[in-house]
């Protein structure tokens, strides 16, 4: 068989000139120079350029509340900060109102909607970034650190945009359980958790959350498979359920650390494999709608992950263990960014290691 053009690939003479063209040491300089340059480049983020100023409408006879926002974080940070934002406004008495300041702003959004469509339902929507005309207001400055918004009641504007993001405290929205839990997607596509166990009268379900990733990187303290493995022998000891079929979910950000965790995992994609460990490979608005209808215990080995705080507050069982963050080296508790009965629910129960020498995961008190 003979493939088109085969002839030049043949030809002596453009051979040679190939030849020389490589043996020639500047064309090797020039490929060195363009390798580095490809590798080394980084591309410009188009979606933080932002959008032109928001026409906004002033004298309506009703207040707003905004916020700076990290959308370029992630799903559970964005939760946060629409929740916190919601229960503020409420106790405000105002609107709770969202700007797309730029294009990551629309994909927070996009996400939330997908996630938590009744919760975005509540914000008035502008297209645009927040203009000069609507001054910001200083207000929750850590990110983990309760701010009362008692003290923005005797502000006058109309249109009150607060400095702060994230909002990672339970005390923005409290007693609004039930309230989030109807908010969250009931979509068919959000629905399917492939091979995972359902937790019913026979079958007793632990979800296991561990973030790693970008956690090891930034110095925040990420899911140590030790710290799982004597913690959930701790909690079978501590919670002694009763029914016949024990089951355990992990979810997370590293399919492979996760499934070696323990021994005969398998995947939520790998079809009716009957095991008593599972993988979750779902989509993340799926293992939240997950919780919310089969975990009847949360363990978060990665204490300060949003992902799995989400997890254990949309919990079935709502009995939820966590590492102590005290006892780690996450430089956000360090540099005191985070209070701990800001963050965690007073019911939720903090674990550790016995000690540096004794690994056995004890509660913390």
């Amino acid at each position: 068989m003979r493939f088109p053009h085969s002839s030049y690939y043949s030809n002596p003479k453009k051979t040679n000139y190939f030849k020389k063209v490589l043996s020639f040491p500047g064309t090797w300089a020039v490929l060195i120079v363009f390798t580095y340059h490809y590798i080394t480049w980084k591309k410009v983020d188009l979606l933080i350029i932002p959008y032109p100023p928001a026409k906004v409408q002033f004298n309506t006879s009703r207040k707003y509340l905004s916020s700076n926002l990290a959308s370029i974080a992630q799903l559970g940070n964005h939760i946060f900060e629409f929740a916190g934002l919601y229960g503020i406004a409420k106790k405000l008495n105002r609107i709770p109102t969202f700007f797309i300041e730029n294009g990551h702003h629309k994909k927070m959004l996009d996400r939330a909607m997908n996630t938590m469509p009744g919760l975005v339902d509540k914000f008035l929507i502008i297209n645009g970034s927040v203009p000069d005309s609507i001054r910001n207001t200083s207000f929750h400055i850590a990110c983990c650190t309760y701010d009362d918004p008692i003290r923005l009641e005797t502000k006058p504007d109309e249109y009150l945009h607060l400095t702060g993001i994230f909002y990672q405290s339970w005390k923005y929205f409290p007693g609004m359980r039930e309230e989030f839990l109807s908010f969250l997607s009931n979509s068919a596509e959000n629905s399917n958790f492939g091979n995972l166990p359902r937790s019913d009268a026979n079958t007793h379900v632990t979800c296991i959350h561990a973030r790693r990733g970008d956690f090891l990187e930034v110095g925040f303290y990420g899911a140590d498979p030790v710290f799982i493995r004597n913690a959930m022998k701790f909690i079978d000891d501590r919670e002694k359920d009763t029914k016949p079929n024990k089951k355990i979910v992990i979810f997370g950000d590293d399919a492979k650390f996760m499934k070696k965790v323990f021994d005969g995992s398998v995947y939520s994609t790998d079809g009716a494999k009957e095991a008593n460990h599972y993988v979750s490979k779902n989509t993340p608005t799926a293992d939240f709608i997950y919780s919310k209808y089969h975990c009847d215990v949360v363990l978060i080995s990665a204490p300060h992950s949003t992902f799995g705080w989400w997890m254990g507050y949309f919990s079935k069982g709502q009995k939820v263990y966590h590492m102590d963050i005290r006892f780690t080296n996450d430089w956000v508790y360090e540099k005191g960014e985070i209070n701990i009965k800001d963050f965690y629910l007073p019911h939720w129960q903090a674990l550790k290691f016995q000690n540096s020498d004794n690994l056995t995961v004890v509660e913390s008190l």
